[in-house]
Formats: C-alpha cells, sequence, structure tokens
C-alpha cells in the first residue's frame, strides 16, 4: 500500500512574513502538515536545520523565458531557467508570454506550456502579453483570465519592437481586465522622450552604455507612471508598474495607494545593488536594461520604499542574453538587448545587502520575495507562506555563509554574469519544492519536467 512520504525540518529557525520561532516543521507528500516539537515523531527524513533558517520558497513573479527580443533569444528556456531558479531558492516562477501579430492570446498560453513540458523543474505561470490590442484579442481577455493567466502585461515603450500599446487601448485593455477580475503590469516608460533622446544620441555619436540610462532618464518613468495613475484612477481596475527604478515614480505609486487606488510597484534586484556607474566600465554592456540602472541616491530611495512597504516585492526581471548577443551593443547602445540574468541570485543578495546590513528584517524579506508576490499574483491560498495546507515550498538557509558570487559559482545559463566577485553573507543549502527535495547541498536531485502549471486566481 502507498504511503504517504513524511520529512522532518528539525531546530531551525522558521521565518514568515511576521515573524521568527525556533521550532521543528513537518512535511507529509506535497504540503506542509504542521509545526511544533516534533522530537517524539518518526519521518522518512530528517533535516538537521540548527543554527539555519527556514524561509518559504521564494516566488519570481517576473522572469523572460525562451525570449524573443531584440534579434535575439533569451539562454534562459524552463529547464536552465527554472534549474536556475531552484538554485536560487525560488520554487515559483512566472513567466511572459508575448503575443505575436494577430496571435490570439490564448495560443501564447498554450506556447509556454509546450515549452515547459517536460523541462520545468519546479511550478510556473504566465503572464500574457498584449501587443496587438484588436477587438477580438480584448474579447478572450475574460477567457484567459478564467484559464487561470489573470495579470496581463502591456508596454508604454519599444514602439520598433512591436510591443508598444498606445494609451486609448490602455484604458480599453484595463477597462476589460477589471471587470474579470484581472490586473494589468505596465512597463511604465515614456517613449516619446526614449526615441526622442535615443535619435539625439546616435546623431551625436554618444553611443557607450552610459548613454542607454542618459536616454531613458527618470523623467521618463514618472511621466509614463503618472499616465498609469490616471487610468487606475479612472476606476476600471488594478495596475502593477514593473522594475520600478524611479524615485519620483515611487512618489507617485505612494500617493496613489494613499488615495486608494489599486496600484502596486516591484523593484527589482539589480536596481538594489548596481548603480549607473557600473555602465561607465569596459564592459558596461553587462548592465544595460531597461528602466537602467540609476543614481545611488535613487537605490537608496528604493531601499526605504521597500522597507516601508510602499514597494510591494522585489522580482529578478530576468532576462538572460548571451554574451555575443550582449556584444551586439558594444559600438551602439541602442543594439545591445536590455536584460541581466538573475533568477538565482535574488534571495541571497536580497539577504546580503538588506538583512545582514540592517535595510530590512528577515520577516520583511519573507514578504518581499515569498508572501507578497504569492498573494499579488493569485497563488496566496498554497505559496509563499509556511502554514499547514499549504505547499511545501521551503528553503534551507545558511545566514553565516560567506561566499562570493560569480559565474563560477552561480548555476544560470548564461556566459557571463553581472554579479561576479560580488561578496556575498547568507547561502541557500536545500530547497524543497511541493516537498520534494531539488536542491540539496548544490546538487539538484530532481527530475526535469516535475513542475507544473499553475492556474492563478486574483482575490478581490
Amino acid at each position: 500500500m502507498f504511503r504517504t512520504p513524511t520529512t522532518r525540518i528539525l531546530g531551525g529557525t522558521v521565518v514568515t512574513e511576521t515573524g521568527l520561532v525556533r521550532t521543528d516543521l513537518l512535511i507529509e507528500g506535497e504540503k506542509i502538515a504542521c509545526w511544533g516539537d516534533l522530537s517524539a515523531a518518526r519521518a522518512d527524513r530528517d533535516v538537521d536545520a540548527r543554527g539555519l533558517l527556514v524561509l518559504p520558497g521564494a516566488v519570481d513573479p517576473h522572469v523572460h523565458f525562451n525570449d524573443e527580443f531584440m534579434g535575439t533569444v533569451s539562454v534562459h528556456d524552463y529547464e536552465t531557467g527554472t534549474l536556475a531558479a531552484a538554485h536560487g531558492g525560488v520554487t515559483t516562477v512566472i513567466d511572459f508570454s508575448n503575443q505575436r501579430p494577430g496571435e490570439p492570446l490564448l495560443e501564447t498560453v498554450a506556447r509556454k506550456k509546450d515549452e515547459a513540458r517536460g523541462r520545468a523543474f519546479i511550478d510556473w505561470g504566465v503572464h500574457p502579453v498584449i501587443t496587438s490590442p484588436s477587438e477580438a484579442v480584448l474579447e478572450e481577455i475574460p477567457r484567459i483570465i478564467e484559464a487561470g493567466a489573470p495579470t496581463i502585461k502591456c508596454y508604454m515603450t519599444y514602439r520598433s519592437e512591436g510591443l508598444m500599446v498606445e494609451d486609448r487601448d490602455l484604458e480599453a485593455i484595463l477597462r476589460r481586465i477589471g471587470r474579470s477580475n484581472g490586473m494589468l503590469l505596465l512597463h511604465a516608460e515614456d517613449n516619446e522622450i526614449i526615441e526622442k533622446n535615443v535619435a539625439g544620441m546616435i546623431r551625436d555619436h554618444r553611443t557607450s552604455p552610459i548613454y542607454h540610462a542618459r536616454s531613458r532618464p527618470p523623467e521618463a518613468e514618472e511621466r509614463a507612471i503618472r499616465r498609469a495613475v490616471a487610468l487606475a484612477r479612472s476606476g476600471q481596475g488594478r495596475i502593477f508598474i514593473v522594475h520600478l527604478a524611479s524615485d519620483r515614480g515611487l512618489d507617485l505609486v505612494a500617493a496613489a495607494r494613499r488615495e486608494g487606488l489599486g496600484v502596486f510597484a516591484e523593484t527589482c534586484t539589480h536596481y538594489l545593488v548596481f548603480a549607473e556607474e557600473q555602465l561607465l566600465r569596459e564592459d558596461g554592456i553587462k548592465w544595460i536594461c531597461s528602466p537602467p540602472l540609476r543614481e545611488v541616491s535613487i537605490q537608496e530611495a528604493l531601499w526605504r520604499g521597500l522597507a516601508d512597504g510602499r514597494i510591494s516585492l522585489v522580482s529578478s526581471d530576468d532576462a538572460a542574453y548571451s554574451w555575443k548577443a550582449k556584444l551586439l551593443g558594444r559600438e551602439r547602445f541602442d543594439l545591445c538587448p536590455n536584460g541581466i540574468p538573475g533568477v538565482e541570485a535574488r534571495l541571497a543578495v536580497l539577504y546580503s545587502e538588506g538583512v545582514a546590513r540592517g535595510r530590512i528584517s528577515l520577516p520583511r524579506l519573507v514578504e518581499l520575495v515569498a508572501t507578497a508576490p504569492a498573494e499579488l499574483f493569485g497563488l496566496g491560498d498554497r505559496k509563499g507562506r509556511l502554514r499547514p495546507g499549504y505547499d511545501a515550498d521551503i528553503v534551507i538557509f545558511n545566514p553565516g555563509k560567506a561566499w562570493t558570487m560569480g559565474r563560477e559559482t552561480l548555476h544560470m545559463a548564461a556566459d557571463w554574469s553581472a554579479y561576479e566577485d560580488l561578496a556575498v553573507t547568507g547561502k541557500i543549502e536545500t530547497v524543497f519544492s511541493r516537498g520534494e527535495c531539488v536542491i540539496d547541498g548544490g546538487r539538484c536531485p530532481a527530475e526535469k519536467g516535475r513542475g507544473r502549471f499553475l492556474e492563478r486566481r486574483l482575490r478581490r
């Protein structure tokens, strides 16, 4: 007769979004069974967590796997990307599925299911991306939300790449999304400012990586976020600003929340650890991303926004392009694929730069990387918390382990690392995904293809 396998995690400090407690934790099958003194219990496997932290598995709601962009394709697919994620303590990712010209939204999700089948190590979901907002696509929105993809993204820039959606169409999209209990994700940069700046800089031969940042100033974010808040104010639905990298944009989001509007924002790991001076280096193309890296003063403002709750969460915005692809921008920044590989680095970097340096607390770290993304993106009933009945997605973390981050110590598929030679305090030891050990001391004992597609539903 089949018997549900059990695992005891003994003597660790369990960290939730509300506090810390030194206790044992029992896994039964795929679920968390209970906390408490388990010294008298029996289990198939024991994990000694004394001196270690027990965290909920991280949820990364912003990754780009198999991403086709600027003439190249990201090197993270559902095998390499989810493997790197698991090594980084991530047990759930949500990927973006860009609509191809004239393609139904449901087909974008079906395409991702094909890409993930037999390959994903961890659980995953999809954000459809609308690029062709025809009436037929608008009519599809309720169906795509009902199919478990309630968070739909649009770009306010990248006109030349065929991604940009005009404001009049955003209003119609938001109206349909709001009626169906979804949420609109926005890449909020003003295309008019960017196109004008890029053209002028290319004309004047200002083409090194630092001019990528100069072409996309904080004002471009501010103007776009102001328009996004106006959309939300119309009462049509919720809006989530992805990869916030502007202090004035942060102020606009915070003011909208005080007004009672459904406006939320994330920032990303790289904005918290790197500043725009990286773009002055000989290898500055490594750090070309959009929005760009900012001044240290803005970086500090983002940390304050994380600590006080004005920023809801931190994602990786993992966009892993090969070094050969990044070199397309060696002579002209506008030809460089925008993005940084970071799905594995997020949790360790946030602990090292945030908790270890006193910028955020341990419970706030858990909220930023697990609880809030699960709650906001429709997984709050099963992911992001260490509660009985929830999926046993669990990270055993060594807070005292010092190591150097870089390509040789990470598992991401890119042949370069933006995090090269970064000194880090805190390291992931063991990762469970739905009760199965997927990372054990730096190796992956799990089989690819075990990850499941997650149908998501937002709370009203």
